[in-house]
């Protein structure tokens, strides 16, 4: 693993230029494509045939999809695929992503610029790997990358049959040198199980699991494995200190605490001092207790010792003790964490119960509907029964069903839906004042106005110029709303006009880029 000082991404290819091709990681997509394009303008990696493969490659999908390339910035893309550079992002449309990851395959892209996602599984090797920074935006605040995520990406360098070693660079950033990172495999974090307890989790166990199958999914997943080998551990690190812990006490004499050991005698001597301090010797009993050390080291005479071993002894305990308490706290973490699945399991089959959808194992409408349904299951279950999913316009349900379970990034724009969400916003705020947590409500109205233009048929193109939204959001707003109207349709078997009214709404946005082929 080399380090490597330099913000023009000519300069780094030109290090690495004898161990190609190289996947450069970069966190953030506009920056992918400010780099390719940097790069596109001092280098040309292929030949004139493997031009001419490339083209091929590209006509075919024009050909399929004529407007691909016309969007935004794809125009340079399309000239970059055919110098042998290109960048790979979760912004792109399905189509141009497959074509870039067929020419990678190929062996017909030499660099391919592509955020951390690329490195999530699918299994493109490279001879070298590049990081442009060791910085990353998690959601939350800038941090430095952890061991598990260096290691994933920086993995993927080295090609079976093709190299003997793998090269990884790192771009030093002058603004954060400190941040670079220092990456050690050793190190790497360990993957933890988490189940999640969702109400379609608890409908599911109740519908057919008995009690004690469901008491052994909660206690014996692989989340609780881990805890319980974790509770192993601890176990026999505690055992080891207690043996310590007693080896360490037997070094004490019989006189151990009393006023003849010196240990003993200088305690004494010190809580005198400070007794008689400014601040203690007005205290009410502080004279009474230095007169009463006086009497003690009075009456008993310090005996000769190798107190110096016991003084060693005494902060070799001290410091067991503080090791132990520590264990005794993580022990009593893990030992709560093995009981949270019982406790979570309970708490959201209490919701339910509450809210109508069940009572013990008998199963209402509004659980058998929640039962097929696998995101967000309360909140969508209850626009279908408030009757929003049947009284509004069609592309007004397609607006509020595109929210639901959607979180907006933090630099998003999207106009506002040209319907009134009031309706929505009422029910949320009606069931988290009926104790629904909000993890169950999670919805918001940014999409709405993607999926009402989808709907009225507007396409890619008017959606691009009137959001800061790339085509690869835009399909995955609608593909997320095409699988939970299928997940509505099979909900519905007892209300035919809602099956139906949410088919057709189906059947009219499931069309062009967005179509999901089975």
């Amino acid at each position: 693993m080399e380090r490597v000082a330099a913000e023009n991404p000519s300069i780094a290819i030109e290090a690495v230029q004898d161990h190609l091709p190289a996947l450069y990681f970069v966190f953030g997509r506009a920056r992918t494509e400010e780099l390719a394009a940097e790069l596109g303008r001092e280098w040309d990696f292929l030949f004139p045939d493997e031009k001419e493969m490339v083209l091929k490659a590209i006509l075919e999908t024009e050909k399929e999809h004529p407007e691909i390339f016309q969007r935004g910035h794809r125009r340079v893309l399309r000239k970059l695929l055919q110098q042998g550079i290109g960048y790979h992002h979760a912004g792109l449309s399905p189509v141009l992503k497959n074509l870039v990851e067929r020419l990678y395959e190929s062996r017909l892209l030499w660099v391919l610029f592509c955020t951390e996602t690329f490195a999530a599984g699918v299994n493109f090797p490279a001879a070298t790997t590049l990081f442009h920074s060791c910085r990353k935006w998690d959601g939350k605040e800038f941090r430095t990358l952890m061991n598990r995520e260096f290691f994933q990406m920086a993995g993927r360098a080295g090609r079976r049959g093709f190299d003997r070693v793998g090269h990884v660079y790192i771009r030093i950033d002058d603004k954060f040198p400190e941040q670079t990172g220092f990456f050690d495999e050793s190190q790497v974090e360990s993957v933890y199980g988490r189940l999640t307890i969702s109400p379609n989790t608890v409908l599911s166990l109740l519908k057919w699991k008995t009690d004690e199958e469901i008491d052994r999914f909660l206690t014996q997943n692989f989340s609780a494995y881990q805890e319980r080998r974790a509770q192993r551990e601890i176990n026999q690190l505690l055992e080891e200190l207690n043996r310590q812990y007693e080896q360490v006490k037997s070094i004490f004499c019989e006189l151990r605490g009393e006023a003849s050991c010196p240990l003993q005698r200088r305690k004494l001597i010190r809580e005198q001092k400070r007794l008689r301090s400014s601040k203690y010797k007005n205290r009410p009993g502080s004279r009474e207790r230095i007169e009463e050390i006086k009497q003690i080291l009075a009456n008993q005479q310090s005996q000769r010792c190798l107190h110096e071993v016991c003084a060693d002894a005494r902060d070799r305990l001290e410091a067991l003790g503080y090791q132990r308490a520590g264990l005794l706290g993580q022990l009593n973490a893990v030992q709560q964490q093995s009981q949270k699945y019982i406790h979570e399991y309970h708490f959201v089959k209490g919701i339910l119960e509450n809210l109508g959808y069940i009572k013990g194992r008998e199963f209402f409408a509004r659980g058998n509907f929640a039962l097929e349904l696998h995101v967000q299951e309360i909140f969508v279950t209850e626009l279908a029964f408030a009757g929003i999913l049947e009284d509004l316009a069609p592309e007004q349900v397609a607006g509020i069903l595109a929210g639901v379970d959607y979180i907006p990034g933090r630099r998003e724009f999207v106009p506002a839906p040209p319907y009134d969400p009031t309706p929505v916003h009422e029910l949320r705020e009606e069931l988290l004042a009926a104790g629904v947590p909000p993890q169950f409500l999670v919805w918001s109205s940014a999409p709405g106005f993607v999926a009402h233009a989808w709907y009225t048929g507007q396409g890619l193109d008017y959606l691009l110029e009137n959001t800061s939204l790339q085509e690869g959001d835009i399909v995955s707003i609608i593909r997320r709303l095409i699988d939970l109207l299928r997940q509505i349709d099979d909900a519905s078997h007892s209300n035919p006009s809602l099956r139906e009214r949410v088919r057709e709404i189906r059947r009219v946005i499931d069309r062009d880029e967005v179509a999901v082929v089975f």
